[in-house]
Order: C-alpha cells, then structure tokens, then sequence
C-alpha cells in the first residue's frame, strides 16, 4: 500500500474527486462516517443526492446547486444521514488538471460540522440571553437613578423645611410627605428585586393552598387604612369561593400591583372594583377602573420591562411592575389580558388554571 493509499484510507474526511458534472468518481472509506454510505455506492451521485428536504425548502435550489458546481467554492449543508440522522456538512472543492486517462474537474473534502453547529447555536442563545440581562441591567440603574432622584428630593426638601419651621402643622404635614415617599422608595425597590430574581431565574415557585379572597380583602383594607387614596373599593365574588393551589407571594404581588395601578390611575372620589368569578373552569379576577385609560397604540407594550404609558408622565411609575406581574401569571400557567379605552379606564382581566 502506498502513501496515497494509506492517506484514503485512513483519512475522518470524506475525500472525493469529482468530474466534470460534479458526479462523484471516487470516495475515501470514510464515507461511512460522514455519510452513512460505502464509498462504492457513491460513485455516479452527486453530493446533492443526500441534501434533506428541509434543507432544499429553505435555500434557493439553482442558487444552491451553484455553489456545488463551482469549483473553490466551501459550503454548509444539511443532509440526511445514512442511518436516518440529520446530519451538518462542510464541504471545500479544490479544482484540479488532469490525473492519469481520467479527467477530474475537482477533488471535494468534506466533515460532519454538526456539533460545532449545535455549539454554535448553544452559544449564540447564551450570547444573546446575555445582551438580554445587559440591556436590563442598563435599563434597571437608569430607571432607577431617575425615579429614586425624585421621592430623595422631596424628603430632603422636607428635613430642609422643618429645620426652619417646628410648628404642629408643618411637622405633621413634613412627616405625612415622607412616610408616602419612604413607601414608595419602598415599592420601587421591591418590584426592582422581584425584576432582578426573575431574569436571573432566581424566583422560587413555591404551591400552597390559597384563599384569593381573603388576600383581595387584606389589600383593600390595608389601601383604606393607609389613607393614601380617595378611591372607592369595592369588590365582588361570583361563585362559591373555593382554595387554589398557587405562589402565595406571587399570588398577592400580582392583586397589590393591580390593585395599586387601578387606584394610582383613578380620580379620587371614583370607584375601583375587584371580580373573583368562581363559576368557570379557570378562576378569572377582574381589576376595573374607571380612569385615564391606556392609549391603544400602548396596549401591547404595557408588559414590557420599564416601559411607561405615553399618557403617564404625571404619575410615578417605574415600568417594571406589569412585567412582573406577566411573569408570575405565566409561572401560574394563567392569562392576562387588557381591556382599556383613554379617559374611561382599563379592566385586566387574570385567567387562573386549578393546578
């Protein structure tokens, strides 16, 4: 056996010389590995015999059978192995002279690439969930160099007011102010961590039973309590109340920021209602409104990570609570939808599976 032979022989490449229609000549062993087939079975096909279909349906066939037809030419392909697998090839064509009495037009050497496409695939998702959680975190200290800015101001405006007045008044007034804007301190960086542990994948999912009504109620009188709204709340059970197994926490972060949104968004003195409906198959909860409403062209954003209503820019808000909101729904396998018409208020609507 000489050099030549030995090189065939031995080679993990599929080797293969071509004539001038591009019809296979000759074949190296290998075509086992590569292809599936014996090299002798090769010999009067063509490489493009063992395209997948899948593959030809996505590429521009003349365009394709080009590029296999030109010598010098590297090319990936998908093919469909001999054992019945899909298999990724990268095929290089070498143009040649003459060798011997038989006139080869090319010599193809071609490799099984399918793992480094998988890897490829596998690190362009990791590149790109990494883009992700950059452009979060960009957003994330943006937003909250901008709206931690203004409750700071007003509680240092505050200290600065009763430095120089100590009356009754003015001292309870001063003190009123900040405790709203410690609250809301509060908030924002409450819904910022909820935020960071679901885009780390860090959110726990923790089942339990759940009474949904009690915890619609506690909202509704902790909001009456607080004072901090004029807004009527009222709420209504259709059914026979029953226990759900569900995320407790979850389960009352999504009520406390619907709940929230409804009375931030509403004129003092309207009402604000809450519809538990136990008498379908999935548990529906209605949070309705009768405020500033949402602009239709917002309507499909609104759950977006810190995006803000365009009619919005007098009520602080953050942008962050209704995409979490969206998360803990999906996590639950419920629904949420928005029904909204500007200047005569918003309903979203919750639809709950029994889990």
């Amino acid at each position: 056996m000489n050099v030549f032979q030995l090189i065939a022989t031995h080679t993990t490449d599929l080797v293969c010389l071509h004539d001038a229609d591009n019809t296979i000549r000759f074949a190296t062993p290998s075509s086992m590995r590569v292809l599936g087939y014996k090299a002798e079975t090769l010999v009067g096909r063509k490489l493009t015999d063992f395209l997948s279909e899948d593959f030809i349906n996505e590429m521009d066939f003349t365009t394709l059978m080009r590029f296999f037809d030109q010598p010098g030419t590297r090319i990936r392909y998908q093919i469909n192995h001999g054992e019945g697998r899909l298999r990724w090839l990268e095929t290089t064509y070498t143009e040649l002279e003459g060798i011997g009495n038989v006139q080869y037009r090319s010599l193809s050497t071609t490799r099984d690439i399918t793992e480094s496409v998988h890897l490829t695939e596998d690190l362009m998702n990791a590149l790109s969930k990494e883009q992700e959680l950059s452009k979060f975190k960009t957003n994330l200290y943006s937003v909250a160099s901008h709206e931690f800015k203004t409750p700071l101001a007003v509680i240092q405006a505050n200290i600065e007011m009763l430095k120089v007045k100590h009356t009754p008044k003015m001292i309870n007034l001063g003190l009123t102010t900040m405790e709203e804007e410690v609250d809301r301190l509060n908030t924002m960086i409450m819904d910022m961590l909820e935020l960071k542990k679901l885009t780390t994948g860090r959110r726990n999912f923790n089942l339990s039973k759940v009474d949904f009504v009690q915890i619609l109620k506690e909202l509704i009188n902790e909001n009456q309590e607080s004072g901090t709204n004029s807004c009527v709340l009222k709420h209504e059970v259709i059914g026979e109340p029953s226990e759900f197994q569900a995320d407790y926490s979850l389960i009352r972060y999504i009520f406390s920021n619907l709940l929230g949104n409804a009375i931030k968004f509403s004129d003092p003195g309207s009402e604000v209602k809450v519809v538990l409906d136990f008498e379908k198959d999935d548990l529906e909860v209605s949070f309705m409104d009768k405020g500033i409403g949402i602009p239709e062209e917002d309507q499909s954003k609104v759950f977006q990570s810190f995006y803000r209503g365009s009619n919005v820019s007098n009520v602080p808000v953050t942008g962050v609570g209704l995409s979490i909101v969206s998360e803990f729904v999906k996590l639950h396998k419920g629904k949420i939808k928005l029904v909204s018409e500007v200047g005569k208020g918003s309903t979203f609507t919750l639809s709950l599976p029994k889990l």
